[in-house]
């Protein structure tokens, strides 16, 4: 297992700078395991959390790789909601950390290097970001999701020095693949999740808003031939050619400028309508 984890971080450290396009860090190789590479793509990605309004004054997370054996759930102290076939990440309110499963997280750096790494990480530092508002949106639990992968997506794309990956279809791989289709009705659908993470990367016409989020879990979007060729991706390594349609680089908007921000969770585009209340 060790040497199967450490594998795992050198493989990702060769991909990191060539996946997120960030300036390279200087590194041994020896030191280089999946522990000191979580930490690594941690700090770039504080980065994005001390420079966006919505997230500069909140105390960020402790990021933790978990032991061996010891799952989320234990880690969070039972809570229920983490019991999720395939998720390799959460954020624990309790003790403000994001946890880390090695083992899943490992396989899917093995897959999808550096992005993966910076999928998982964000995925639960957004959960934090929505945990905290003093309203929480009622939204379903696939819909809360998609929120947080579309927030995970602001945040990875405002990382300093991020550069355009020269493989646009790349960053959407760890979102098509985080989960399988009996988990579908609490986690979206694979174009769901990949359209999210890609409205937080400002490349859909839709924002990372409650009523956004709500409307993309039952399908409603406003740039809707993009969710559509979105469904006819199987996984990354096939999907370049609709990649070259489709884009993940940020477009500027009214009042929505590159990268994108968090902002405000309950507004909502034009033409999509907003969720009656804020109960949660």
């Amino acid at each position: 297992m060790r040497e199967r984890t450490v594998a795992g971080g050198i493989a990702s450290l060769a991909l990191a700078a060539w996946c997120l396009g960030l300036p390279p860090l200087a590194t041994r190789v020896h030191a280089a395991d999946l522990a000191s590479d979580v930490q690594r793509t941690a700090q770039q990605l504080r980065q994005s959390w001390s420079a966006d309004p919505a997230t500069a004054s909140l105390p960020f997370p402790s990021i933790e790789l978990l032991p061996a054996g010891v799952g989320l759930q234990t880690a969070c102290g039972g809570t229920a909601q983490l019991e999720v076939p395939g998720r390799v990440s959460a954020w624990c309110p309790g003790s403000n950390r994001v946890v880390l499963d090695p083992s899943l997280l490992a396989l899917r750096v093995k897959t999808h290097g550096d992005w993966a790494l910076a999928y998982w990480i964000d995925t639960a530092l957004a959960e934090s970001v929505l945990g905290r508002q003093s309203s929480a949106s009622a939204l379903s639990p696939a819909a809360a999701n998609l929120q947080a992968n579309c927030v995970a997506g602001v945040l990875i794309a405002a990382v300093p020095g991020r550069k355009p990956p020269a493989q646009e279809e790349k960053p959407l791989g760890p979102a098509l693949v985080a989960y399988g289709a009996s988990q579908t009705a609490r986690m979206g659908t694979r174009p769901q999740r990949a359209y999210a993470l890609l409205t937080g990367f400002g490349a859909t016409g839709a924002s990372c808003s409650d009523g956004d989020m709500a409307a993309l879990a039952n399908g409603t979007v406003p740039d809707p031939a993009t969710l559509a060729q979105l469904e006819q991706m199987r996984d990354e390594r096939a999907s370049s050619s609709l990649m070259a349609v489709i884009g993940s680089r940020c477009r500027p908007r009214a009042n929505a400028p590159c990268p994108r921000r968090i902002g405000a969770f309950n507004a909502a585009s034009p033409g999509i309508p907003k969720p009656s209340t804020r109960t949660r």
